[in-house]
């Protein structure tokens, strides 16, 4: 067999059948089971890193994006958007100390719907009575906002006065929910 006698053959074999089978390298199951479990708290505090980071720029953000009253409906754009460009700026203040009865604060009024809700002192007001859209002069009112003073008549009664004009419109405290345009 390929120039090698046959006896020769099964000597070699024979020797290597005697000697001792020499030992594979295999990573011990330990090894193996604490690599994985180091891999696993790696992941868990990327994964924790991660929800710190978001909570922390949530409450940078959560007072931009939510009302603070706990209403549960959004406020009309007049809450958010001032008053158009050829307007003087007549918006509530950010934060208001509760109003002194008698005295004119700045305040725009969203009229895109008519003149139905409003906030002022940190709570909803409704117009006593509603004013529909239909029945705003274009001419007085300016559409969506109208830039005028509000001010406190009683613990119940609140009035607006429309920006150089004697236009008015009262209005009362309210708990009901305020629709949008409807």
């Amino acid at each position: 067999m390929n120039g090698y006698p046959e006896e020769e053959l099964r000597r070699a074999l024979h020797a290597l059948a005697d000697r001792p089978p020499v030992p594979l390298a295999a990573p011990a199951p330990q090894d193996a089971v604490r690599a994985a479990a180091r891999i696993r708290g790696r992941r868990r505090a990327a994964a924790a890193a991660g929800l710190v980071a978001a909570a922390a720029v949530l409450a940078v953000l959560a007072p931009q994006w939510s009302p603070g009253d706990g209403s549960r409906m959004p406020a009309p754009p007049a809450a958010t958007a001032g008053p158009p460009s050829g307007l003087p700026a007549a918006t509530e203040p950010a934060v208001q100390a509760t109003p002194a009865l008698g005295v004119p604060y700045p305040h725009t009024l969203y009229v895109h719907c008519g003149i139905r809700f409003t906030k002022f002192d940190g709570r909803w007001w409704r117009a006593d009575p509603e004013v529909p859209d239909e029945a705003l002069d274009a001419a007085v009112w300016d559409d969506p906002y109208t830039a005028g003073t509000m001010m406190l008549v009683s613990a119940v009664e609140a009035r607006f006065v429309r920006h150089d004009s004697e236009v008015t419109v009262t209005f009362r405290p309210t708990e009901e929910d305020r629709p949008l345009c409807a």
